[in-house]
């Protein structure tokens, strides 16, 4: 059987946009897909290091991309340095509910060049709790599937917004899948949180897993392949969702970790 890749990017130009998390990319073929994220408890800087592994030897990088949050800085601008480059493209979105979340993302896939580490510098922030990077790759050897990529800025919890919310990812493949997500600025004093997807819960409590402050999900899913709905209740948290990731190539048991979808959604904090 012939071996094939085939890639759809719909992101928002450079600048500010009002997006909650919406269908950025599809591919399909002989894909897969990591998430990495790592936690911070409400910093300005934020810096560390991403470990890639699990890429097949020779594998074509089509997307790579970090994230960040901020909290109240009505936008300004971040800067990363990712692996000694800087002045990096950045696109910034802002929630569509009150206004006071906002999401940075930065196209790092021509500095990805395989398995390794990825050290990683972000500045000029106000609460940055979370920092993420999530990769596609294509190669012969990987089974066929698809990658589905959703991002934007969107608010929930604690009085501010919706202590219930729905919304639906759009285009992903039909049949079994992989689901990865990552909250951001979790703590114990509000608990309870369930995230369910397709009616199904896949989350909760949400208490800071990854550490001070942010908690990683991931779950085996069924996609209907029309809309995938995405429940939440808070129970008066409040977070910020991001970005996520919906694979069908489905990963080995060793390799759940590493492949699949990567849903990033952020950032929560007592005001």
């Amino acid at each position: 059987m012939k071996k094939f890749v085939f890639g759809v990017a719909l992101v928002a130009a450079a600048g500010m946009a009002h997006a909650a998390i919406n269908n950025t990319g599809n591919w399909y073929g002989n894909v897969g897909g990591q998430m990495h994220a790592r936690a911070f408890p409400g910093v300005s800087a934020a810096s560390g290091n991403w470990s890639l592994g699990g890429l097949p030897a020779g594998a074509t990088i089509e997307a790579a991309y970090v994230h960040c949050n901020d909290w109240f800085n009505n936008g300004s601008a971040l800067t990363l340095s990712f692996n000694g480059n800087s002045g990096i493209s950045q696109t910034a979105y802002e929630s569509a509910g009150v206004n006071s979340l906002f999401d940075y993302r930065w196209d790092v896939t021509s500095m990805i060049t395989g398995n390794g580490g990825y050290n990683f510098d972000i500045r000029g922030g106000s609460l940055i709790y979370m920092a993420s990077l999530h990769v596609v790759f294509s190669h012969a050897s990987l089974p066929a599937g698809s990658v589905h990529t959703y991002e934007g800025a969107e608010e929930v919890g604690e009085g501010h917004s919706f202590d219930t919310y729905s919304f639906n990812l759009l285009n992903a493949a039909a049949g079994p899948a992989y689901f990865q997500m990552v909250t951001q600025a979790d703590d114990t004093s509000t608990t309870g949180e369930e995230i369910f997807y397709n009616g199904t819960k896949v989350a909760g409590p949400i208490d800071g897993n990854l550490g001070q402050w942010a908690s990683r999900i991931q779950a085996p899913v069924v996609n209907n392949g029309v809309a995938e709905n995405i429940h939440i209740d808070t129970y008066g948290d409040w977070f910020g969702m991001h970005v996520a990731m919906v694979t069908t190539t489905l990963p080995t048991p060793g390799a759940a970790a590493l492949f699949g979808v990567a849903g990033l959604m952020a950032s929560r904090r007592r005001r």
